[in-house]
């Protein structure tokens, strides 16, 4: 599942969390994240 805060945006770093969710920056802001396997939490 992929939401976006900002559209358009264009990240240009990502941080992999613990609990599998990535988020997306831009520049200091977070534009997005994903959380990976959504369908099975």
């Amino acid at each position: 599942m992929y939401v976006n805060f900002k559209k358009p945006s264009k990240a240009n770093d990502s941080e992999l969390t613990d609990d599998d969710v990535i988020i997306r920056y831009e520049g200091d802001d977070i534009v997005g994240f994903t959380v990976l396997h959504a369908s099975q939490r």
